[in-house]
């Protein structure tokens, strides 16, 4: 029994020693990623550089941060705040640059996430978290990767199938086992992929519809609270109202009016 676990023991150390090699890795490669793209947004080798430069200087143009790289994943029309002078080209490999920083920064957050249950012993989770991997793309919903970067987390196979299904089959009805993300990944999902909508020509994201969500009232402040600090309060900038209802109350055209002012201002 001795032996057995000094054998385990020393695996394990292998393992951690394994993993943070590789996580130092990918926070090498992600560091690299991450100077390319806000390089790539200061870069201004055009005759107007010099003055889009003195304007930066004064604070009329923005400097980008690692926060706006998210924003631009989602709306990549915001390029153009910080450097116009971006062919469309250039645009299109910088949002694929900035898409391969965020799968980095997940994936640095799953390895320390592994660590941490190597070293405290919780096979179960290791197991879990080495069974995870991403199978939805990536480039069609940027969203769903800023909020697994914002909240240190990565989507599972089973929450993107329920996401995936109900958004295929409008009106079914899905039930899922406690602990299994409900709340707090696949509800934040549906709202961010019916939240965003691509235009017409494909370039950038547009907000076209509202979302209503329906909580039972045991449940409805902790819902609330978990999604404005997950949604609303964070670079994917979801708004959250309440609009507290009863069976008993008369919908009239004043009622209507003043929850439409509600939601849209």
């Amino acid at each position: 029994n001795s032996s057995t676990s000094g054998q385990a023991a020393a695996s394990m150390d292998l393992s951690v020693e394994s993993l943070e090699k590789i996580q130092n890795k990918a926070v090498q490669l992600r560091q690299q990623v991450e100077s390319f793209s806000l390089y790539a947004l200061k870069q201004k080798s055009h005759w107007h550089g010099n003055a889009h430069e003195m304007l930066c200087i004064a604070g009329i143009v923005p400097t980008a941060t690692t926060a706006d790289l998210a924003k631009i994943a989602i709306d990549p029309f915001l390029i153009k705040a910080f450097n116009p002078m971006l062919t469309d080209k250039s645009c299109a490999v910088l949002v694929k640059s900035i898409v391969i920083w965020l799968r980095l920064c997940v994936y640095e957050d799953k390895l320390a996430r592994l660590i941490s249950f190597i070293k405290s012993g919780l096979t179960e989770d290791v197991t879990s978290e080495l069974d995870t991997v991403t199978v939805w793309d990536t480039a069609k919903h940027p969203y769903w990767l800023v909020f697994e970067v914002e909240n240190m987390l990565q989507i599972r196979q089973v929450q993107y199938k329920v996401a995936q299904h109900l958004i295929d089959s409008p009106g079914d009805v899905v039930q899922l086992n406690m602990g299994l993300g409900k709340t707090r990944v696949i509800l934040p999902m549906l709202v961010l992929y019916w939240s965003f909508k691509k235009c017409e020509h494909g370039k950038m994201y547009l907000r076209d519809k509202v979302t209503r969500l329906h909580f039972l009232s045991a449940l409805f402040q902790e819902a609330y609270k978990y999604l404005h600090n997950h949604l609303c309060a964070s670079i994917l900038g979801i708004k959250v109202y309440t609009l507290p209802f009863c069976r008993d109350f008369k919908l009239d055209a004043a009622a209507v009016i003043t929850m439409k002012m509600a939601i849209t201002n």
